[in-house]
């Protein structure tokens, strides 16, 4: 049964108030042992099954532009809405009064929708404006302070009733340009942050006054501003998980060189089979001081098909006799995703209306790719969590239709989050929409 709009508020409270609870060791000073157990298969399917074709209805009120006429690919017995406008939309966090707040990045606003009643599209505001690309949203002390990550700085600000007051910054000057889009995520009162790489591949990034490539975390109040993870080419997706760990969504690089000094000849070049399908994309926890290798190690799914528990071979241009960094010691990526997902969007479902029809796991959004031939779809998938081994698992589809099969899109998904009316909502920013999508309504 859905909850009412009515409830909205008291369901949106209890949710926050479980996803901000401090935790003494939410980064544990030493890496969690990442030992695969036996995987499902790569063609594992969810409970759900194939996805179904499924027309999009359109919330009175709601203008419904590239989207019109279009369809999603879904669970059989969802539907799928197209809900509100906002234009580049990009990520989303819920209010602890119900409302759902919208950055728009270039926009340089967040908007605020307001739930009317089912079927009618969201009252919307602009909640904060003048902004300088605003991407990250995420409460912090029970939902009393919200956190914003703008382009150059991270900025806090009282919530309440639908107005967020007093802002205070509690980093700035942070590096801009290249991957400068600020993802954040909560836990308690530490705010953790993206410091993404100036560009594809430059090894300058890590070394810099301010190094990027980076995940950070600074206290509420200002203070302890330190980084906790590097290596990290675009960790743009940011996410507690239901053991109180970080975990990260990484882009990682474009025209990968052939890395392997095998038979072929190929070694350093850049070859367009391989270039397609890596290095994969990486979905993986964050332990203080960990280096996921950007960019002198590079994901080598060769012996792990199912992309679980991913290892690092040396990259062959910046780091071909691992001088640079033994990529043999790294910890691998518990989870690799399709090379060129482009995966910006990162939630889990535990303690949410939602894990009542999809279980425990990540709804991990992807944004597809820019130069693959073809291109990759944007699209949902969710990875299922273990609580047995604390790791996620291969995902499974679980919203697509974005793109045609010969790589022509209509829109481009951003962020998928629980509501707390029991839909997921998922964020477009070609498209400029919000789509609401419900379980068995």
């Amino acid at each position: 049964m859905r909850t009412s709009w009515a409830s909205f508020a008291v369901v949106a409270a209890l949710a926050l108030a479980g996803c901000t609870e401090p935790v003494d060791d939410l980064v544990p000073t030493e890496p969690v042992s990442e030992t695969p157990a036996p995987a499902p298969s790569p063609s594992a399917t969810a409970s759900w099954g194939a996805l179904v074709t499924t027309p999009l209805t359109v919330a009175t009120g709601t203008d419904p532009g590239a989207a019109d006429g279009q369809s999603l690919n879904i669970p059989a017995g969802w539907t799928a809405e197209v809900w509100a406008n906002v234009s580049g939309a990009r990520l989303a966090a819920w209010t602890p009064d119900g409302r759902l707040l919208v950055s728009n990045g270039g926009g340089n606003t967040v908007t605020e929708l307001t739930p009317t009643e089912p079927g009618k599209a969201p009252t919307a505001s602009a909640l904060l404006t003048g902004l300088n690309s605003p991407q990250g949203l995420a409460f912090a002390l029970n939902g009393k302070v919200l956190i914003v990550g703008e382009t150059d700085q991270i900025v806090a600000y009282d919530y309440l009733d639908g107005k967020a007051t007093n802002p205070r910054v509690l980093v700035d000057n942070l590096p801009t340009g290249g991957h400068g889009a600020k993802g954040i995520a909560v836990n308690g009162d530490t705010i953790y942050y993206s410091l993404g790489s100036s560009d594809n591949r430059s090894a300058e990034d890590r070394d810099a006054d301010s190094p990027r490539a980076t995940i950070w975390q600074v206290d509420v109040n200002g203070g302890g501003n330190k980084v906790v993870a590097t290596g990290v080419r675009n960790g743009f997706g940011l996410a507690i998980a239901p053991d109180k760990t970080l975990f990260t969504a990484v882009n990682q690089m474009d025209n990968q060189p052939y890395p392997f000094d095998d038979d072929t000849g190929q070694l350093g070049l850049n070859v367009r089979d391989y270039i397609n399908e890596n290095p994969v994309d990486q979905v993986t926890r964050l332990t203080m001081g960990v280096d996921l290798g950007w960019p002198y190690c590079v994901p080598d799914t060769t012996n792990t098909p199912d992309l679980l528990n991913v290892p690092y071979v040396n990259d062959p241009i910046l780091n071909p006799t691992g001088d640079k960094l033994d990529c043999a010691s790294l910890p691998p990526t518990m989870l690799g995703i399709p090379a060129h997902s482009a995966p910006l969007g990162l939630a889990f479902t535990a303690g949410t209306p939602l894990e009542a029809e999809l279980g425990s796991g990540a709804l991990i959004t992807t944004h597809g790719s820019w130069n693959r031939d073809t291109p990759r779809p944007p699209g949902v998938v969710f990875s299922p969590w273990d609580d047995a081994r604390q790791s996620l698992g291969v995902p499974v589809p679980l919203v697509n239709g974005f793109q045609s099969d010969a790589g022509d899109r209509w829109g481009r998904s951003v962020t998928a989050i629980p509501g707390p009316d029991g839909s997921l909502y998922v964020t477009d920013d070609e498209a400029g929409l919000v789509y609401r999508i419900t379980p068995n309504p």
